[in-house]
């Protein structure tokens, strides 16, 4: 549950700077969908370049060596893939969107490292105990034998790569666009087609920089769901393992609101990824023996 005090203090004010005067009006709610659409535009044109770039070398090199096309194996590939497009469009973001806001990046996606140094005991052991329920109730689902994830659970040397980038660098590229970008245009959106649009309505939006509770709480159970969504078809569209993830990801939500921090939710998602690939390290003895995960 979202404690008022905490929504009404944090997530819905933006702190002043100290340059503020009390006649100056108040920041403008950022970032608004507006902002992460681009974001993700500059995502999107990034992946299709670095693909079409690796095609290319790719097709260049067998004609020039007779090698195969798809020398470099496909786990390694679209994790190389991935990590150029996270650097690529954060890069441009944290170079851009900020001289558009006149606010930092940081601040203006409530990053808040403060708060993740002051309570990341709490949060590592929280993102310890998500893993577990998550994994307590995949047990108890039916799901396909094969999955699209499970290609990169074949060599030892691709869990590895898999595990570095799904601890360290996933979760924080995630969890800044999903709880960072997202979460806070869609309540932004929200409160704006919720407003009258009247005199006193107008007044009431330009005097002011707040988010309702109720934008934000529909926009973290409609976040989260996209959240999920996009990891469908790495889960062979198992809608029913889909759905655990929805609740992991209600779940980062509401420790994103609780501590106005994304940097909060960011250490649980790195510790609720990290303890999966811990207990598989444990289980297959370093990853030697990844047959072992299949055996049952």
């Amino acid at each position: 549950m979202i404690d008022d005090s905490v929504v009404r203090d944090n997530t819905i004010h933006d702190q002043p700077t100290f340059d503020e005067t009390p006649w100056q009006p108040a920041p403008t709610r950022q970032p608004h969908l507006g902002y992460t659409l681009l974001l993700l535009l500059i995502g999107v044109a990034l992946l299709a370049a670095f693909t079409v770039a690796f095609t290319l070398a790719g097709s260049f090199r067998h004609l020039l060596t007779a090698q195969p096309a798809h020398a470099m194996d496909l786990p390694k590939l679209s994790i190389l893939l991935e990590a150029l497009t996270f650097a690529g469009t954060f890069g441009i973001a944290l170079a851009v969107f900020p001289r558009m806001w006149h606010r930092s990046f940081a601040h203006t996606i409530d990053w808040h490292v403060a708060m993740a140094r002051q309570h990341w005991p709490k949060l590592a052991a929280f993102g310890i105990v998500l893993s577990l329920f998550a994994q307590l109730l995949e047990s108890h689902l039916i799901l396909p034998r094969q999955m699209p994830v499970d290609a990169f659970f074949q060599h030892p040397s691709d869990v590895w790569v898999v595990a570095i980038f799904g601890t360290f660098v996933a979760p924080i590229c995630e969890e800044v666009f999903f709880r960072g970008f997202l979460l806070r245009g869609v309540a932004i959106a929200y409160d704006w087609f919720a407003t009258p649009r009247t005199d006193l309505g107008r007044i009431l939006w330009n005097s002011s920089n707040t988010l309702s509770r109720r934008a934000l709480i529909v926009s973290g159970i409609l976040t989260s769901g996209i959240f999920a969504a996009m990891h469908a078809a790495q889960l062979g569209f198992a809608w029913n393992a889909v759905a655990v993830l929805w609740v992991v990801g209600g779940a980062l939500t509401a420790v994103r609101l609780r501590l106005n921090s994304v940097a909060a939710s960011c250490v649980v998602h790195a510790v609720y990824n990290g303890w999966i690939f811990a207990v598989i390290f444990v289980a297959t003895g370093g990853f030697r023996h990844l047959d072992r995960m299949t055996a049952h």
